[in-house]
């Protein structure tokens, strides 16, 4: 059987019939949530089909599920909008967590946010526990700036302005390097996929990293770039208050350090 469908809204209605199923043979009273980064982050920036949130959130609905919606990495703008669940139309998450961004990480800070039927079901029936630094009145006083300045100055317009230019600069390193075998972006969120010659993946994630991208590390770091390796993927994700020259400055850099990559795997 070809179960995977032939058109985009195929593969997506079977890959929800398959979540469905896989509900059903657990046991959906079971299930407490459903838990999604909106955005794939680490995993290499990877956004759902269209229609497939809409599709969780029904499964969740139906079965009386929660969903829950990981913003850690994309949380505050890094997508374009202030959160990354906000690019699937009608989808409200039940729970939202995030940090990073929420104070541009210049003091450690996380955040959960709920539904008020959630909360409301925490005044009843209380945990008898908490954390430590919950709610410390300096990292909230940086959280609170750092979210005021997001608004004031309009950062999420700002990297809406220069995302055809980050498009624009992915798609010409793409073609320009051979190692390079597809690119992903969202907002000021991009990810290179990395191949061998034969179009074969030569990294592992939870493998020890190769000597090709040791000798690409090295030389990102000589052109004066730092950054998250995890190969075979390579991330972009500049400063969400970048400037136009400062971001093309910074792909110029990139765009050099992988022809080392480029000779390190054979091409």
């Amino acid at each position: 059987w070809d179960l995977s469908g032939e058109t985009e809204e195929e593969r997506t209605q079977m890959a929800l019939n398959m979540l469905e199923e896989q509900v059903l043979n657990e046991g959906p009273d079971t299930i407490a949530l459903i838990q999604f980064e909106s955005v794939v982050g680490g995993g290499g920036v990877i956004m759902p089909p269209e229609g497939y949130m809409q599709g969780v959130r029904a499964i969740c609905d139906k079965y009386n599920i929660l969903l829950h919606c990981d913003e850690v990495m994309v949380g505050f703008g890094r997508t374009g909008k202030l959160f990354g669940f906000q690019h699937y139309e009608g989808v409200l998450p039940d729970i939202v967590t995030a940090a990073k961004g929420i104070s541009s990480a210049a003091l450690p800070i996380s955040m959960m946010a709920a539904r008020k039927h959630i909360q409301e079901a925490f005044d009843e029936m209380p945990l008898g526990w908490g954390s430590t630094y919950q709610a410390h009145p300096v990292a909230m006083a940086c959280a609170y700036e750092n979210v005021k300045y997001l608004i004031k100055e309009d950062v999420l317009g700002h990297v809406n302005k220069l995302e055809p230019k980050f498009e624009d600069a992915m798609k010409t390193i793409s073609e320009n390097h051979p190692s390079i075998k597809q690119y992903r972006h969202v907002g000021m969120f991009g990810c290179f996929d990395v191949q061998n010659v034969d179009g074969s993946n030569p990294q592992l994630q939870h493998t020890a990293v190769d000597s090709a991208f040791v000798a690409y590390k090295k030389a990102y770091t000589e052109n004066g770039l730092i950054g998250l390796l995890r190969p075979p993927h390579l991330h972009v994700a500049p400063p969400l208050t970048i400037t136009e020259d400062e971001l093309m400055d910074g792909f110029e850099k990139q765009d050099k350090a992988l022809y080392a990559l480029d000779e390190a795997l054979g091409f």
